[in-house]
């Protein structure tokens, strides 16, 4: 097995190449982006990636790397200085498959490797029960990743159920009418695992912006609406890694489709009608329902006949007509679970 390790910390390169001597791999190394780039070759089986280097950060560094065919199913361990959330973010959106943080302890090193190289060969042999195993380890990162965003400003972390299950409830009354076909019984499965994904973009907004008890300036708002990018390229990279899933193509529309309005008027693409998929419509009527009874600073909560009355007056101008129509024969089971999981 042949592996680059890329850091410009001489220590840290003597101690990586000595350990992974010892388990029988080829170790290469090279200090510096530049470096790096001009030894990649489709014959390593994985690179260990230092964030910190002078000439291109380590994200940029896998970005390149991973923008060429030949090295894109090469697994790339990002190694950082500190632990922080806008690093796991930035490790997502470059197409990393993991993130370390220093000091680490060998051993975790020796896991990380094996994991990722078993992965590629996994892939490479076409193991699906595997892969899938593993893929849902690397979700949880993402899942905790969507709490930690909620957390910001939800005290209770309800939110996220909440929605969910407004999700849910509105998905099984769509399918009595037009969209039986589409709304399958993995359809609602995959919409309530994906829901709570919704916000995972916050993470990578500062929290002077999140956490603001004011109205956002317009120059705030728009660094608001990059939240739908953000999290839209956290679960991108995911799919790249680990090819296409209907979850997380999913997850990918919920995340950048949900403030989209059925007017044309939403972000971040302008979308209209049903060019804005039909999940991220879904979940548009919960989240707003959500957030029209929940208190916040700069608002205060409404009853559930105001907030439906509300949905109801946005109906072809924010929502699209049938969500409207399913919610009018369902909002007493959105009004049940707010009166469970409120705040």
């Amino acid at each position: 097995m042949k592996v680059l390790i890329v850091d410009e910390n001489a220590t840290n390169l003597k101690i990586l190449s000595m350990l992974l001597a010892k388990d029988n791999y080829d170790v290469k190394t090279a200090n510096s982006s530049d470096s790096a780039l001009a030894k990649m070759s489709k014959s390593f089986d994985l690179v260990i990636l230092d964030t910190n280097l002078s000439d291109r950060n380590g994200f940029d560094t896998c970005k390149k790397i991973k923008e060429n065919p030949e090295f894109r199913s090469i697994p790339i361990i990002l190694i950082s200085r500190e632990s922080r959330t806008d690093d796991i973010v930035k490790a997502f959106a470059s197409g990393a498959n993991d993130l370390m943080t220093t000091p680490f302890k060998l051993e975790e090193v020796r896991e990380r490797i094996a994991k990722q190289i078993k992965l590629r060969d996994l892939q490479n042999s076409a193991n699906k029960s595997e892969v899938e195993r593993i893929t849902n380890e690397q979700m949880e990162t993402i899942f905790s990743l969507a709490k930690l965003a909620q957390s910001k400003d939800d005290d209770t972390g309800h939110h996220l159920e909440r929605v969910k299950r407004y999700c849910k409830i509105l998905a099984v009354e769509l399918t009595k009418p037009i969209y039986k076909q589409e709304i399958t019984r993995q359809f609602i499965k995959d919409l309530e695992l994906a829901a709570p994904l919704h916000d995972v973009g916050k993470v990578g907004i500062a929290d002077e912006i999140v956490l603001k008890p004011d109205k956002l300036t317009e120059a705030e708002f728009e660094q608001m609406k990059q939240h739908t990018i953000i999290g839209y390229n956290m679960l991108k990279d995911v799919q790249n890694q680990f090819g296409d899933s209907k979850f997380i193509k999913m997850a990918m529309n919920i995340a950048r489709y949900h403030h989209e309005r059925y007017d044309g008027t939403g972000y971040p693409d302008g979308l209209s009608k049903t060019d804005i998929p039909l999940e991220a419509r879904i979940l548009a009527v919960a989240d707003v329902y959500d957030a029209l009874r929940t208190q916040k600073p700069y608002h205060d909560s409404i009853s559930h006949e105001k907030a439906f009355e509300v949905i109801k007056g946005g109906r072809e101008l924010q929502f699209d007509y049938m969500m409207v129509k399913a919610l009018k024969k369902v909002h007493h089971e959105f009004e049940k679970v707010w009166d469970e999981l409120g705040d």
